[in-house]
């Protein structure tokens, strides 16, 4: 895994959403864009961009690393909205 300078912005209210989850991070790409998923329902790959938000890592896909320019609320799956919003 590479650790690579950060070249986008993160949001605070995502920020704050990692940091509270209890497992690393992974956003992958899926057929609605990139979204982020647990490491235990998408493990992290070799060639995945890794960030330190917190005490959490955050694993980006080396196919979307070039084209996110920031990681903010559309990044996360409809369930885990549904919840946030309860």
């Amino acid at each position: 895994m590479t650790a690579k300078p950060l070249s986008f912005k993160i949001t605070q209210e995502m920020e704050e959403y990692i940091c509270a989850r209890s497992t690393d991070l992974r956003v992958a790409t899926t057929c609605e864009g990139p979204l982020m998923f647990s490491i235990r329902i998408s493990p992290p790959k070799a060639t995945d961009q890794v960030i330190l938000i917190g005490e959490r890592k955050v694993y980006i896909s080396a196919v979307q690393a070039p084209y996110i320019k920031a990681i903010d609320e559309k990044m996360l799956p409809r369930c885990a909205l549904e919840k946030k919003q309860k």
